[in-house]
Parts: structure tokens; C-alpha cells; sequence
């Protein structure tokens, strides 16, 4: 194991450290100091969009659209159509959740309108 210290006055300190494991280098860099990593100045709290698909035995689903942590809109997947739930069973059709959760959906009618372009 090989450490190398730098300590530059004009940055902030920081550790490089090589790991030898089977023959391959690793290099990682460690900071010394917090505010490296956050800003106190610019703390601001931004809302958390995720989507959860659950899935029941009787091959029920929906989709919870959380925002911070508290739920926001359900997608019954019994009023959208099979290529509908195909699609939202996608990478692409959870980022379009995601999206439609941000902007602050509140109508199954307008998320249809909009899937509708998507899954065409």
C-alpha cells in the first residue's frame, strides 16, 4: 500500500491512496474537509421525485409517485391499457413518471394524453 500526502496551501489537502489487489491499481482520492463535499452558503432543499412499481399476486399494479417520501399520485394499472403498462414498466416509462411527478400531475386523464404520445 503506497500513501502520498499533497499539501497545497492554494487547495484544500487531500490523501491519494493505491491499493495493489491481484495485480490491478486502484487510486482513490480522499477528502480532508467537509466543505469540499457541501456548500453551507448554497444549502438549499430541492424536493425528492421517486416512483415505486408494486405489483400484487393477481397481476394487479401501480405505480406510487412520491415526493419526499409522501405519496403524491397513484397509477392504477388497471386504467391504462397492457402497452401503456408495458411501457411504464421501462426505464424510460419510470423517467417519465418521474418527470410528470416534478411538474405536479394530479389527472389520470392528462398522464394518459401524455403517454399516449410517449408509447405510440
Amino acid at each position: 500500500m503506497n500513501h502520498k500526502y499533497s499539501n497545497d496551501h492554494s487547495s484544500s489537502i487531500t490523501a491519494e491512496v493505491e491499493y495493489v489487489n491481484d495485480g490491478a491499481k486502484i487510486k482513490h482520492t480522499f477528502s480532508k474537509f467537509d466543505y469540499d463535499l457541501f456548500d453551507e452558503e448554497k444549502h438549499v432543499v430541492e424536493k425528492v421525485v421517486r416512483v415505486k412499481r408494486i405489483a400484487s399476486a393477481n397481476k394487479n399494479e401501480r405505480w406510487n409517485i412520491f415526493e419526499n417520501n409522501k405519496i403524491v399520485f397513484v397509477v392504477d394499472g388497471s386504467k391504462i391499457s397492457k402497452k401503456e403498462k408495458e411501457y411504464l414498466r421501462t426505464p424510460n416509462g419510470f423517467s417519465f413518471l418521474i418527470c410528470q411527478g416534478k411538474i405536479g400531475i394530479k389527472s389520470l386523464a392528462k398522464l394518459r394524453k401524455e403517454l399516449k404520445k410517449l408509447a405510440a
